[in-house]
C-alpha cells in the first residue's frame, strides 16, 4: 500500500511528515540566506572577502550560501564574527533550543 504503479515503475507516496520537515527546513534556509545576504550588504563584503578569511574558495562560500543547513556550526561562527552579525540572524532566526545550545557551547569552548 502506499504505492502507485505505472507500467513497469513503481513511486512510493510521500508522507506528510516528511513534507512538513521539508518545508520547515526550507523555511529557515530561506531565512538564513536573506540574513547572510542581507549583512554582506550592510558590511559590504563580497563572497571573495569572506572566503579569503575563511581560507577557502570564494564558489564554497557560495555554496554555503546557497545551502546553509550544509555549513558546519564553526563556519556559522566564523561567518558571523566575519559580518559582525549576530549568529541566530544568519541561522535562520528561531532556532529550535538544541541548535541554540549546540551553538552557545561552541561560542565559549
Amino acid at each position: 500500500m502506499g504505492n502507485i504503479r505505472t507500467g513497469e515503475e513503481v513511486k512510493r507516496m510521500p508522507k506528510s511528515n516528511f513534507l512538513k520537515t521539508e518545508s520547515v527546513r526550507m523555511k529557515y534556509e530561506a531565512r538564513a540566506q536573506a540574513g547572510i545576504r542581507r549583512y554582506m550588504s550592510l558590511r559590504r563584503i563580497t563572497d571573495d572577502k569572506i572566503a579569503a578569511k575563511q581560507n577557502v574558495q570564494a564558489r564554497t562560500i557560495q555554496n554555503r550560501i546557497k545551502d546553509p543547513g550544509s555549513m558546519q556550526l564553526r563556519d556559522l561562527w566564523d561567518l558571523a564574527e566575519i559580518l559582525d552579525a549576530p549568529v541566530g540572524e544568519l541561522a535562520g532566526g528561531d532556532l529550535p533550543e538544541e541548535m541554540m545550545a549546540k551553538l552557545m557551547q561552541m561560542k565559549f569552548d
